[in-house]
């Protein structure tokens, strides 16, 4: 029997992406302890990863449930110790650091456009970019 999956990125930036349903990934992947993705659905499903989640990397958009993400869901993530927000524009990096500071011990948010032109640079490979998010790359 495989082990259960522990770390999941399928986070990405690109502007085409569509917000994937975390009810599915939850359900599919009941024990992560670090995940990345581009937050939409029913984030309240993100509860039943309370006792394992310690990183989650989130791609906020227009479509993601950022009210009920902040005041109801993260209070619950009592495990959490990292939350990396993703946001759209350098301009919503400021907005977000003042929404979600303090809901998590270490909160991290860049811009989309940060994110890709790390990328782009070539100068990071993935183990540095999953650092860079707080995600293990190593599992």
């Amino acid at each position: 029997m495989m082990p259960p999956l522990r770390s999941l990125d399928i986070l990405s930036c690109h502007k085409s992406s569509a917000p994937q349903d975390v009810g599915v990934i939850v359900a599919a992947f009941p024990h992560l302890e670090e995940l990345a993705l581009h937050l939409g659905g029913d984030c309240s499903t993100l509860i039943r990863l309370q006792e394992s989640l310690r990183r989650l990397c989130v791609r906020l958009s227009a479509k993601s449930p950022e009210e009920e993400f902040a005041t109801h869901v993260l209070p619950s993530l009592t495990s959490l110790q990292r939350l990396d927000i993703i946001v759209p524009w350098q301009s919503d990096v400021r907005a977000a650091e003042l929404r979600f500071h303090g809901l998590v011990l270490s909160v991290v948010v860049r811009s989309c456009g940060d994110v890709r032109d790390a990328a782009n640079r070539g100068m990071l490979n993935v183990r540095s970019v999953c650092d860079w998010l707080g995600l293990s790359s190593e599992k």
